[in-house]
């Protein structure tokens, strides 16, 4: 049997049932019907997305369903689908997000038009917990072209967008030691390694926002910090003379800092007023 021409490949640990359902059923509903579709459940113990994901994989062939025997984190779960990836390329999708139904088709067309791009994302439509879209994401085209001079100037990359060359992932592949910010750390060594990035500008990607608890939010935005922090400190003899390099890098150490020191009650509060404002 010859090889798929993509490779979609999905980490879930305790989305909801209704989430992954529709994030499942957004790729297996699409245009592009030549890809494999490796799904690895990182939860070992979660019986019920178990039971789902087989569900589906015994109607659909194209499903290859992985289960960590334990937790490995995102990074380890992605590793072990792109070791035994077939497709030319990788196309990244997550657990809780929605593929519009020409999104692998669009990439597709443009990677095989475009030899020279190795990474390739798309605008996305921000939605809530009910799918409503509550905000639109449209990066433009000639800063992610030029990402080396954007890259830290702005959020300008949505990762469960991202399809790239499959030959590119197995030799990178995602660090395993961060349990946040993996993405951030690959495409830092892509820049590094001169890797071509560029965007489809059209909406193919419906990218979940869920509203967490307070407790929540401190919590990862102190673990993003840390993460993005120690990604930075690595490279930073390669960004040196980049000035906005250094306003990310300091932003995290001090946000880091500060979620630590402070009281939590205070920055319970402040965030209240934040949302507030909003």
């Amino acid at each position: 049997m010859r090889n798929p021409k993509i490779s979609v490949v999905m980490a879930t640990y305790r989305e909801s049932e209704k989430y992954l359902r529709k994030s499942i059923e957004s790729i297996l509903n699409q245009t592009f019907q030549d890809f494999e579709f490796i799904i690895i459940l990182d939860d070992p113990n979660n019986e019920k997305n178990e039971k789902l994901i087989e569900e589906y994989a015994k109607k659909d062939k194209r499903i290859v369903f992985l289960k960590n025997e334990r937790n490995l984190g995102r990074g380890a779960s992605r590793n072990r689908a792109i070791d035994i990836a077939k497709g030319k390329y990788v196309a990244i999708m997550d657990a809780d997000d929605i593929a519009l139904p020409e999104r692998l088709e669009k990439q597709f067309n443009y990677l095989e038009e475009n030899e020279d791009v190795d990474l390739l994302f798309t605008w996305a439509y921000w939605i809530d917990e009910r799918d409503n879209i509550i905000g639109r994401f449209k990066p433009e085209r000639y800063k992610i072209k030029n990402i080396k001079k954007y890259f830290f100037r702005e959020h300008l990359l949505v990762h469960p967008s991202m399809m790239i060359k499959t030959e590119i992932l197995k030799e990178l592949k995602y660090n395993e030691n961060l349990l946040r910010s993996q993405d951030y750390d690959l495409w830092i060594r892509c820049i590094l390694n001169n890797y071509n990035f560029d965007v489809v500008e059209e909406f193919l990607l419906k990218y979940r926002v869920i509203r967490e608890n307070i407790e929540k939010r401190i919590k990862k935005q102190i673990n993003y910090s840390k993460y993005s922090t120690l990604i930075l400190r690595k490279y930073k003899k390669y960004f040196y003379r980049d000035i906005y390099f250094w306003k990310v890098f300091f932003f995290h150490i001090s946000m880091y800092i500060f979620l630590i020191i402070v009281p939590k009650g205070l920055i319970k509060e402040l965030v209240r007023i934040k949302d507030k404002k909003q």
